[in-house]
């Protein structure tokens, strides 16, 4: 069995697959689509960005991105 924040993660990287090719995603959109909590997804998303899973943009356009 998967634990919580693994869980969590599988979701993130699915919502950012999903909507590839509309730019980066911000986190705030990626908890709401997937109700995942915020705080706790903007940690999540360091990690897998660490990993190599999504990148990062910064500024009022910037989001995550495969």
């Amino acid at each position: 069995m998967l634990s919580q924040k693994c869980q969590y993660a599988l979701r993130a990287v699915f919502e950012v697959a999903k909507r590839s090719g509309e730019g980066p995603i911000k986190i705030e959109a990626i908890a709401k689509a997937q109700a995942i909590p915020p705080r706790f997804l903007a940690a999540i998303l360091n990690q897998l960005k660490q990993g190599g899973f999504v990148q990062s943009r910064r500024g009022s356009d910037g989001g995550y991105f495969l």
